[in-house]
């Protein structure tokens, strides 16, 4: 043991500690190379498609495929909520209901010549009557009259504004004519609430 060779055990330290450096560098080139190597994935993976679904819910995205990421997506289309005219009977002038009746397209229709108007509304090919309480006590066989050349088909709607007071009973006999007729009973309880209905209708 003695007689061990000292410059050659530096030898060995030395060596060893080269190796261990040779090592070192190696590992800190394979870390070092790692990014550029997902980099260079990156670069070469296949680029999304516009519009691609991405989802069970038919979701889509735009990507940078030769866009800007930045710049803004295409606008929806806007369709308006307003439906086609209402036609309105010329029989309907002087019904206030007419001066709410603001947020949907109507005009007026007269009877010509052998084509003969029943409607006072026309409502997306839908008949609709209009009838008020104090009117119907005046004159209480108007409605029946009305009713009679609309009664064959089941999509008409009479809109009945309860103007005035002790309804409940003539509300009865209104609501059974409707049931009988065919007709789908709106009741209202002010002009402005039967224009609302008017525009419902009309979406």
């Amino acid at each position: 043991m003695n007689n061990t060779d000292s410059t050659s055990f530096q030898s060995i330290l030395a060596g060893v500690k080269r190796l261990r450096e040779q090592g070192g560098e190696a590992e800190e080139d394979f870390h070092n190379s790692k990014p550029r190597v997902t980099v260079r994935e990156a670069e070469h993976s296949k680029p999304l498609r516009r519009n691609e679904v991405i989802n069970s819910f038919n979701q889509q995205r735009l990507t940078n495929h030769g866009d800007d990421a930045t710049a803004p997506t295409e606008a929806p289309v806007r369709i308006s909520s307003i439906g086609k005219s209402v036609l309105v009977n010329t029989s309907q002038k002087a019904n206030p209901l007419l001066n709410h009746l603001k947020n949907t397209n109507w005009r007026y229709v007269s009877s010509t010549g052998g084509n003969k108007i029943y409607y006072d509304y026309l409502i997306r090919n839908r008949s609709v009557l209009f009838l008020t309480l104090t009117y119907h006590k005046l004159y209480n066989e108007y409605i029946f009259r009305r009713i009679v050349p609309l009664q064959r088909s089941n999509d008409n709607i009479l809109i009945f504004v309860v103007d005035d007071k002790n309804s409940e009973d003539i509300l009865t006999e209104i609501t059974k004519m409707c049931m009988f007729k065919g007709f789908t009973l709106l009741v209202a309880f002010s002009f402005e609430q039967a224009a609302k209905y008017i525009e419902y209708l009309n979406r």
